[in-house]
């Protein structure tokens, strides 16, 4: 299989059309849509970062037949930072999104950081979701000493800083990675600052040029407004979530690299034997990217296995 990478000209031009809801409480939330606008809608819970990464099922949803909608989280991109919010408003904003869009029912489908609003909205919105696909998402374990020794060592400090400090405290050191793409001038070495967290499957993937430039601009976008709302994004994961996931008895599709080192494969079989109803895959010898970049295996087996 060959990874299908967008150019940085068509992730310009994607990233130009942002679109606005605007909320009850005031506050703006951006979001884009990427693939077929009369297809099947799946609202994309983005990942540590912003909806940039989402822009890799683009060409694939095209062909296969899927509308993929990526609200950003507030504070990152262009969404407004809300300091009170917790996991469960993400299902509200969601949930509000399909309202503003006319949608009824939708699938929802997350990626590491957006594991938390994928299973607030399988928790809250059951009964409108198609499905939930779950890539290699977070979970409430970052507190778990064995579990946080499978991290990659970038991503075990920010875990166990963000998990003991007050966020005013936390986006010191989180600020830090947005002033390393600042200073770092190319998209090549940027990625290389990342290493640590990849197995061999994603620094293959990331020796593309491509990819690098995505993941600074995926970064770059994150950082826009500052790091006071990436901090919180990345807390909420860290600190004790406000719902118990064992209460979510929608059918969860759960995908996992196997060699994964930004989310290890223990974090997944934590969350399949947690849900009542889950099916865990495996998926050989691939890392956390795979789900991205091989979007075509993705979506197919999301269309096979959960829609029809």
């Amino acid at each position: 299989m060959i990874p299908e990478i967008i150019s940085s000209a068509e992730l310009e031009e994607l990233n130009s059309r942002v679109l606005f809801l605007t909320k009850n409480n005031g506050k703006r939330i951006a979001f884009y849509e990427y693939g077929d606008k009369s297809g099947v809608p799946v609202i994309f819970c983005h990942g540590t970062g912003s909806h940039i990464h989402v822009m890799l099922l683009h060409n694939a949803a095209k062909r296969l037949g899927y509308r993929i909608i990526v609200p950003d989280r507030p504070g990152v991109g262009l969404s407004d930072f809300e300091p009170k919010r917790k996991i469960l408003d993400g299902a509200d904003d969601i949930s509000a999104l399909a309202n503003h869009l006319g949608i009824g029912r939708f699938g929802v489908m997350g990626i590491s950081g957006g594991g938390p609003t994928l299973l607030a909205c399988a928790y809250k919105l059951a009964e409108r979701l198609m499905f939930v696909v779950d890539l290699a998402g977070a979970v409430p374990l970052y507190t778990d000493p064995a579990a946080l020794k499978q991290l990659g060592s970038v991503d075990r400090l920010y875990a166990k800083l963000g998990a003991h400090m007050p966020l005013w405290l936390f986006q010191i050191p989180f600020a830090l990675l947005g002033l390393q793409q600042k200073a770092l001038k190319s998209p090549k070495a940027f990625a290389g600052m990342m290493r640590s967290s990849m197995c061999k499957a994603d620094m293959a993937l990331f020796d593309m040029p491509e990819m690098q430039y995505l993941f600074m601009r995926d970064f770059q976008e994150l950082f826009r407004q500052g790091a006071r709302g990436p901090a919180l994004d990345a807390q909420l994961i860290y600190l004790p979530w406000e719902f118990d996931i064992r209460r979510i008895h929608t059918h969860v599709d759960i995908r996992q690299g196997s060699e994964d080192r930004w989310v290890p494969p223990c974090f997944s079989q934590y969350l399949a034997k947690a849900l009542p109803d889950a099916t865990l895959t495996m998926i050989p010898g691939q890392g956390h990217f795979y789900h991205m970049a091989y979007a075509d295996d993705t979506l197919k087996t999301l269309k096979t296995k959960t829609f029809l």
